[in-house]
């Protein structure tokens, strides 16, 4: 397994790790999104909000073990790449258009999602094609030395 695909798997796996705590934060505690994230208009969090974010978050949480365990596979990779996608572009439109949320506050989750979306966007190919060259090579060498 070469080093970068070992450093994305190590990435995607700190990221989901992160994630756990939103989760659990949306489930059971929705008040700090009120003056932790969403500080410029805490009365759009409601509990409903809270248990929505959890959800979402868990899934793309278990999106990103999902591709930590094998990057190679195209249309988990694509998944997760607009899992972050789409969480940068929520949390640009809330700090930019609805203004729901400071500066400090959105690069808590901008600067996570922006250098995913940037590593995998520029690592496409590798991770899906060229990564998948360099395991089947990997088998052949393995089967001529038995």
């Amino acid at each position: 397994m070469s080093a970068s695909v070992s450093a994305l798997r190590r990435w995607l796996i700190f990221v989901a790790l992160l994630r756990l705590l939103s989760v659990y934060i949306g489930f059971f505690a929705y008040e700090r999104f009120q003056t932790n994230l969403f500080d410029k208009q805490p009365s759009e969090v409601t509990r409903l909000y809270g248990r929505t974010f959890a959800t979402w978050t868990s899934v793309t949480c278990v999106l990103s073990l999902t591709c930590a365990a094998n990057p190679r596979v195209a249309g988990v990779y694509g998944a997760t790449l607009f899992a972050f996608a789409a969480a940068f572009i929520h949390f640009f439109l809330e700090l930019v258009f609805f203004q729901t949320i400071s500066l400090f506050n959105a690069l808590q989750t901008l600067i996570p999602a922006g250098i995913s979306v940037l590593w995998m966007s520029a690592g496409w190919n590798y991770y899906t094609y060229m990564a998948n060259i360099e395991v089947s090579e990997d088998n052949a060498d393995s089967l001529k030395h038995e």
